[in-house]
């Protein structure tokens, strides 16, 4: 009778290990299926606005340009900060152009420091922000032919980096950053590297170590890709921007992004 039990209870015990292997498989499954689906979604996503950026004509890249930069100066917090990231834009990629920015920046002397993206490894998405006094003197072309800041000043001596170098310099105010599409809610669509997810949360750790809040996350983007909320797929650890300045309009995504159109409104 005892050995009954035992035996019912052993197999009891293997039903349940074999329910839960099932388990597993089909959560496994059901993920993978996730992901394939996510995927799909992003590339037919990309597919969509690099359509739409192909239509937009030299005349109407610039007028937007234009327009977006204006808007940019019109925020109070972009306009007054003292330390700010900014992408350097690629004109084969159709990004917004921050040539105008970064000049205006960086002609305000040692009242203002610019810090621009450096690719280090594709394959670990590694990104830095280096010191550029001089957008047409420290550019050259990097990864993926791309504007990059050279490694070390005319002097020979290696650029600020702005995670590295956080202690002195301070924390950055804002980081302006691109992409291919954004949702009104603050999603974010990139080009699928992942560099600036990445150095996202690494320098908001950084600014954490130094007693600083998160920069204004800020993206630059044309009318034709901004799409309604919900509709950019993203992960859970995938980061939202605060801002998005778009050739019509500004657009608050985050209580910090509200925070700094009221500043730029009052």
């Amino acid at each position: 009778m005892l050995s009954r039990a035992f035996s019912v209870l052993g197999a009891l015990a293997r039903d349940a290990k074999r329910v839960r292997r099932a388990t597993r498989a089909m959560a496994s499954t059901t993920g993978a299926r996730e992901e394939a689906r996510e995927a799909d979604d992003k590339r037919a996503m990309r597919d969509e606005i690099r359509g739409r950026l192909r239509e937009m004509d030299a005349k109407a890249l610039r007028a937007a340009d234009e327009a977006i930069d204006a808007r940019l100066r019109a925020l109070e917090p972009v306009r007054d900060a003292r330390r700010v990231g900014a992408y350097l834009a690629s004109a084969r990629l159709r990004e917004v152009s921050t040539s105008a920015f970064v000049a205006r920046k960086t002609s305000e002397g040692s009242e203002a420091m610019v810090f621009s993206p450096i690719v280090d490894d594709a394959s670990s998405s590694s990104m830095r922000m280096l010191h550029v006094c001089n957008q047409e003197r420290d550019v050259e072309r990097g990864a993926y032919d791309l504007p990059e800041p050279r490694e070390t000043y005319e002097s020979g001596v290696r650029r600020l980096d702005a995670v590295r170098d956080v202690r002195d310099v301070g924390a950055l105010d804002v980081i302006i950053v691109p992409g291919v599409a954004f949702g009104e809610d603050g999603r974010r669509l990139g080009r699928g590297g992942g560099y600036y997810d990445a150095f996202l949360t690494r320098y908001v750790e950084a600014a954490a170590s130094v007693g600083a809040p998160p920069p204004l996350i800020v993206a630059l983007a044309y009318g034709c890709q901004i799409y309604p909320r919900d509709r950019v797929p993203v992960r859970a650890h995938d980061r939202l921007v605060d801002v998005i300045v778009t050739d019509t309009r500004a657009i608050a995504c985050t209580e910090s992004g509200s925070r700094a159109l009221g500043a730029a409104t009052s």
